[in-house]
């Protein structure tokens, strides 16, 4: 298996997936950090705490919107370089076990995944610094909220990675990904939430800021089942499936 990691980390040398992880989430902290700047009194007129306020406002878009999509983007651009000219059968030729692929490819989508939540992170915290902002940084905050965040997304990223896998085009699970993940701060204000696993990262990254989005530890129960079940869905159907 680290033969098979070796040779997947050096197809993403000359690819941009790391760079879109990297600066997409610091273009959101940044467009936050402007915003508190704009409506500064109104945020912080009532005696809010300012990296807070911040850190919501970063949130906000950054969980119901770009991460999401980001995730789309990553996962079917690991996907599509097998898809392009037909270089799953080549990599079947090879004496390599499947299901290993298959778990190597999900990993290094997720580590990717997690690369963009941790630039979310210092993207913040880097922000705040820059625009000066007065006060200790809320680090049980800004640290363990986005990572709570990724950890319910896992389900997500396995949907996609599914669908990327199988499909050969990117449009499916592009479009399937862009159309869940608009709708996902609605459904996550009302009670049918636990039905909708895009709605899962809101829940983590927003509880406790807004009472609809305190729902305590069942999302990340709901999460962990989830991904097993499809995870394990993808897993049985890629060893046996013919790939051309």
């Amino acid at each position: 298996m680290k033969d098979i990691f070796a040779v997947e980390i050096l197809k993403l040398k000359n690819s941009k997936i790391l760079w879109i992880a990297i600066l997409a989430p610091a273009f959101i902290a940044v467009q936050g950090g402007l915003n508190l700047v704009r409506y500064y009194d109104l945020f912080t007129g009532k005696g809010q705490n300012v990296w807070i306020q911040l850190y919501t406002q970063s949130m906000i878009f950054y969980v119901s919107i770009l991460f999401p999509l980001l995730i789309c983007v990553i996962i079917t651009l690991i996907a599509r370089l097998e898809h392009l000219n037909s270089c799953w059968k080549y990599y079947f030729s090879l004496p390599v076990d499947r299901g290993k692929i298959y778990i190597v490819k999900f990993i290094i989508g997720c580590a990717i995944v997690f690369i963009d939540v941790a630039a979310f992170i210092l993207s913040v915290i880097v922000v705040g610094k820059l625009i000066g902002l007065e006060g200790p940084v809320p680090y049980e905050t800004i640290l363990i909220k986005p990572l709570a965040a990724y950890f319910a997304a896992l389900p997500i990223i396995a949907i996609i990675y599914v669908l990327s896998v199988s499909y050969t085009q990117m449009a499916l699970p592009l479009g399937i990904g862009t159309c869940s993940a608009l709708p996902a701060l609605l459904v996550a204000n009302t009670k049918y939430w636990i039905t909708y696993p895009w709605s899962y990262p809101i829940m983590a990254a927003l509880g406790g800021d807004f009472d609809v989005f305190n729902k305590g530890s069942v999302t990340y129960i709901i999460s962990t089942f989830l991904l097993i079940a499809v995870f394990s869905y993808g897993y049985c159907t890629f060893i046996k499936r013919d790939i051309a």
